[in-house]
């Protein structure tokens, strides 16, 4: 296992008992009404306008562009589909609320 394999399995590792209903509750809960995205190669977030990704209505989950490992593999896999699931959530929230992704 390599470094930056290693670093990027530990910060992954959060996503193998992750709930994406119960962190998107805390989330607005806590004022955070940001999607969910997945960085590697390129930037993936589900349900979401790719033109309108800001820092401050997407946080990115980074994932390895070179996976060495089936550990590394596997919390990769679970990382768009933890996205999807909690952006579901998100976008019913938003549009509830009458949010729009593009608005400033």
């Amino acid at each position: 296992m390599n470094t930056g394999e290693s670093k990027v399995s530990e910060e992954l590792k959060w996503l193998l008992n992750a709930d994406p209903k119960e962190d998107f509750e805390k989330s607005i809960a806590s004022g955070d009404r940001r999607f969910v995205g997945v960085i590697g190669m390129f930037i993936t977030v589900p349900y979401f306008d790719e033109e309108c990704i800001t820092d401050d209505k997407v946080r990115l989950i980074q994932i390895s562009d070179m996976v060495d490992s089936y550990e590394q593999e596997k919390l990769q896999a679970i990382a768009p589909i933890y996205a999807s699931t909690f952006n579901l959530y998100m976008l019913k929230h938003w549009n509830t609320h009458g949010i729009k992704p593009c608005d400033s």
